[in-house]
């Protein structure tokens, strides 16, 4: 192979994968679909037993979580979770935007036997 035969055949194949580059498709832009943010009030003593369990679940379906241990996010929390004599009760907010992740995340989070208040 000369010299000038194996300049065009590099020029070629650079010219082929840039053209296979350019014509991928782009990726799905994030922005397109909104992450639901799923709202959650934990009491301190549940918080260390839940947080591992609901980031978990969260990851898995995609949510973005917001999780505090404050009481003034009992007022605009989507779930509660609570210890309770040491079983854990969850309660979700009546009219929530997001009541099915927030039924969803319960179900995953909570132990059998726990109560999930409606």
């Amino acid at each position: 192979m000369t010299a000038i035969s194996a300049t065009v055949l590099r020029v070629s194949l650079v010219s082929l994968a840039l053209a296979g580059l350019a014509c991928r498709k782009a990726p799905r832009s994030s922005a397109a679909r909104t992450q639901p943010l799923v709202r959650v009030y934990v009491t301190p003593p549940a918080a260390e037993r839940v947080m591992g369990r609901m980031m978990d679940a969260a990851a898995r379906h995609d949510w973005a979580l917001s999780v505090r241990t404050d009481s003034a996010a009992l007022a605009e929390a989507d779930i509660a979770i609570a210890d309770s004599a040491g079983r854990l009760v969850a309660r979700l907010r009546a009219g929530s935007p997001v009541r099915a992740e927030a039924r969803t995340l319960a179900e995953a989070v909570l132990p059998p036997g726990a109560v999930l208040e409606r």
